[in-house]
């Protein structure tokens, strides 16, 4: 059930930060964890629970998160979840926050509203800090600048250092929540290395013009590359 912080009253959650892990990177959810947000960062309510994942639970994703058939075969389905804690998505102007929050919307989709807003970490930190970190998972965010944690691959865990990054950059970048989702906005840039292929490590502005058409042709291309590219194009 929703934990209700102290001082949460009537104020509307700005952010509702999420983390997701999976049966499988096809989907199938079995844990999950929602933390609500004012302006200024400070905790609303947070909620958490492994999920029944409704489909095995494949040995390689448990080798990531440590959650297993028998840690879940009396949890919840994810709707039913949804159903104990309200739907906590379901708020006019929605803003949805994690680190590649692509995959866990995509893992969300039946509980989320037609429309709402997102801010992901991940792409925040490619753009702030294209240099000075070896890579930007959350992990290495986390060590990098000491932030505060919770078991990494899981979903309060990841949520909880997700949280922590949103205030370290407030507080570096010396914005408010306003900057804090121009930031987020705003396109990788140009500058920004490939994470991949023959040409990993090669600027954006760098890379061939048949590298760029073979990416831009790519289905399933992070969506932040691409809109990085087309931006080479034009």
């Amino acid at each position: 059930m929703i934990k209700y912080h102290a001082g949460s009253g009537s104020t509307p959650p700005a952010l509702w930060i999420t983390d997701t892990e999976t049966a499988s990177l096809k989907g199938g959810v079995c844990d999950i964890a929602i933390v609500a947000v004012d302006v200024n960062l400070n905790v609303l309510w947070e909620v958490e629970s492994l999920i029944d994942p409704e489909r095995p639970i494949d040995p390689g994703a448990s080798g990531i998160h440590g959650i297993v058939d028998e840690d879940v075969w009396d949890k919840p389905t994810l709707s039913e979840f949804m159903a104990l804690t309200d739907h906590p998505f379901q708020h006019p102007g929605l803003h949805l926050c994690g680190h590649n929050i692509q995959f866990d919307a995509r893992m969300l989709a039946s509980t989320l509203p037609e429309t709402y807003r997102s801010l992901c970490t991940l792409k925040l930190a490619r753009n702030l800090w294209t240099e000075s970190v070896s890579d930007h998972k959350l992990q290495t965010l986390r060590y990098s600048f000491k932030l505060e944690a919770g078991p990494a691959h899981r979903a309060m865990g990841d949520v909880i250092t997700c949280l922590s990054l949103l205030r370290y950059v407030m507080k570096t970048q010396d914005v408010d929540f306003d900057g804090l989702l121009a930031l987020a906005r705003k396109p990788l840039t140009l500058d920004w290395k490939l994470p991949f292929s023959k040409y990993k490590g090669t600027k954006l502005r760098d890379l061939p013009a048949g590298m760029v058409k073979w990416l831009l042709d790519k289905p399933d291309l992070d969506p932040d590359l691409r809109e990085a590219l087309a931006l080479r194009k034009s």
